[in-house]
């Protein structure tokens, strides 16, 4: 084991602070210098005097310490380091020659730059962060491994790389067209808008088009592109379900013929496009180490297991664990919340939603393709959208987190919540006790609002909108710029608190890990019109014919895991696929 210390520098505010870290250090204390001030105004942190009692964490005001063993005590396999107390990652992932390989991590771990130092855009310094890397030094660091052709070619300017970035909203910023975005990759661009189904807005400025539309265009860049080596980072951000199954098949048959390279947070999509996966573990913002490659089932059964036996490292405190979900019995039905059929009529679209009864400590997922109404259905339930037709029940108290979430105040979380703690609709004691450790929010609780990453500010948005007492909370696309263990902590969250309190809760989601663990029924939506003018809900449906009926229209099976029963998409055609259709039986089928 190797202690480390880091210095997270957005949240290091030293002339807002006593210099508590220093101060109260026991080894500062016996005249040695392991907390000093750096060139930059800001401490710098000693590794070797560090004696690890974490007085400096506990003291600092902005909670912008860590002070943690790493498993990797050969500093030899540091590939990139940012500063002395800064982040650092270790290993790095080897593309396949030809197929699909994962990236598999929680955010924070290096994923990212390990793509970027792949695809030949950042330059590792090989943890010399004081000076600059070179390709040269990188392609001695690999002599005799099978990176080193890799790296070769890349210092020589020969691999063709195409690069799907992880953000895409950026391209709403240009004025080109889709197509004129799409075709600027390269010769197959109009085959690709065909292939992703963007041929019906090619002639929409990015500008103009919504962020699934922004994603599948960035995806199209890149598939248009001829490229030795294809990376993809989280293509599923913004899609459906649908979306997301038919840029897995193009995907597919990008593999069958060339290289690519793929970070993705749903599981379910992940386990059906790769061949094989690296595992990062570690600890967000502190260090990340890259496991070797494994085939994709034992890849994804060792992350939820949390144990990486060829290291003896394990990085999770608990297992994940799915289970079936069998219709609950009548008896334990009690309805809490009824609503009768409701009705919504906009210029160009009209939603029809069946009546539909939810039981008292039930969690029901929303699922569909988007533009089904969906996010038009909560709106109506929080009284944010007026119903053309059907009265809602007045008696029904609503806590609501919306689908798109801007931060308008500069307080901070922890502000934020003193500001409604003498609200009687505010319930201080829960916040406190277990949505802030719950959902992993102790070192945001004093940063600024406006200043939190997309998943920190969701965590965040959840977490307010749960601390809220309520007959029905309405959670719209709570999983969104989560990773992989933050969407699975969340979902056992909602769950537990709902049956806790014995209040309802509809959750609008488009992951179906997350809806496994969250869900015990489901409402369906659908376009009910080729032309996306009408959409409907019905429901809610017990788990199984819920599925049933999603995945009927998608014309995709899944089955359950033997080891860990989490879902896995069959493969088109499979012996067990074909078995499943014959039987219309799309979901829940026994462990294969």
């Amino acid at each position: 084991m190797a202690r480390i210390a880091i210095l997270l520098s957005d949240r290091c505010h030293p002339k807002e602070c006593q210099w508590e870290c220093a101060d109260y250090c026991p080894v500062n204390r016996m005249q040695q210098e392991c907390i000093i001030e750096g060139a930059t105004g800001q401490p710098v942190i000693s590794e070797t005097l560090c004696i690890g009692c974490g007085i400096c964490i506990h003291k600092c005001p902005f909670d912008a310490i860590k002070i943690l063993n790493t498993p990797e005590a050969d500093e030899s396999e540091i590939i990139h380091r940012y500063g002395y107390n800064g982040f650092r990652l270790y290993r790095l992932p080897a593309p396949p020659s030809h197929g699909i390989t994962g990236i598999l991590g929680p955010n924070g771990t290096g994923k990212s730059t390990a793509l970027r130092i792949i695809a030949g855009t950042e330059v590792p310094n090989l943890g010399d962060y004081e000076h600059p890397g070179t390709w040269e030094a990188v392609c001695e660091r690999y002599r005799r491994t099978g990176l080193h052709a890799h790296f070769e070619r890349i210092r020589k300017g020969q691999l063709r790389i195409a690069f799907k970035p992880q953000y895409v909203d950026s391209l709403a910023d240009t004025r080109e067209t889709v197509a004129e975005y799409v075709l600027g990759g390269g010769a197959r661009g109009a085959a690709v808008l065909d292939e992703l189904g963007l041929s019906r807005r090619k002639d929409r400025r990015l500008s103009e088009i919504a962020g699934g539309e922004l994603q599948l265009a960035a995806i199209g860049r890149a598939l248009a592109t001829d490229a030795d080596l294809y990376l993809f980072d989280e293509p599923s951000g913004y899609l459906d379900i649908v979306h997301r199954l038919q840029v897995a098949r193009v995907l597919h048959r990008l593999g069958a013929e060339r290289s690519v390279l793929v970070v993705e947070h749903d599981l379910a999509l992940l386990d059906y496009l790769a061949d094989q996966a690296h595992l990062l573990y570690g600890a967000p913002a502190a260090f990340g180490v890259v496991t070797a490659a494994m085939p994709m089932r034992a890849a994804i059964n060792t992350y939820l297991n949390g144990y990486l036996k060829t290291e003896n490292v394990r990085f999770r405190e608990e297992p994940v664990r799915f289970v079936a979900h069998p219709p609950k019995p009548a008896s334990r039905l009690d309805t809490l919340v009824a609503f009768p059929e409701l009705e919504k009529r906009f210029e160009k679209f009209h939603l029809k939603v069946g009546a539909g009864r939810l039981a008292r400590g039930e969690t029901v997922g929303v699922v569909g393709p988007n533009a089904t109404g969906k996010t038009t259905f909560v709106r109506m339930l929080a009284g944010a959208e007026t119903p053309t037709r059907g009265t809602l029940p007045g008696t029904v108290t609503v806590s609501y987190k919306p689908q798109y979430l801007r931060a308008t105040q500069s307080a901070s979380l922890r502000e934020r919540a003193a500001a409604l703690a003498g609200d009687p609709t505010f319930d201080t004691g829960t916040f406190e006790r277990e949505l802030v450790p719950g959902l992993h929010l102790e070192e945001v609780m004093d940063v600024a609002l406006t200043d939190l990453s997309g998943g920190e500010l969701q965590r965040a948005a959840v977490a307010l909108a749960l601390a809220r007492p309520a007959t029905l909370y309405l959670l719209d696309e709570p999983s969104a710029y989560l990773d992989s263990d933050e969407r699975m902590s969340m979902a056992k969250l909602i769950r537990r608190q709902v049956e806790r309190q014995a209040v309802s809760a509809l959750v609008v989601d488009h992951d179906v890990y997350f809806l496994d663990l969250a869900s015990d029924a489901l409402m369906v939506f659908s376009d009910d019109g080729s032309d996306g003018s009408r959409g409907v809900g019905a429901g809610p449906f017990p788990m199984r014919e819920g599925m049933n009926r999603l995945l009927r229209d998608v014309q995709v099976t899944f089955r359950r895991d033997a080891e860990t029963l989490r879902p896995r998409i069959n493969q088109e055609g499979s012996a067990l696929d074909r078995e499943q259709r014959s039987a219309g039986e799309y979901y829940y089928e026994p462990a294969a």
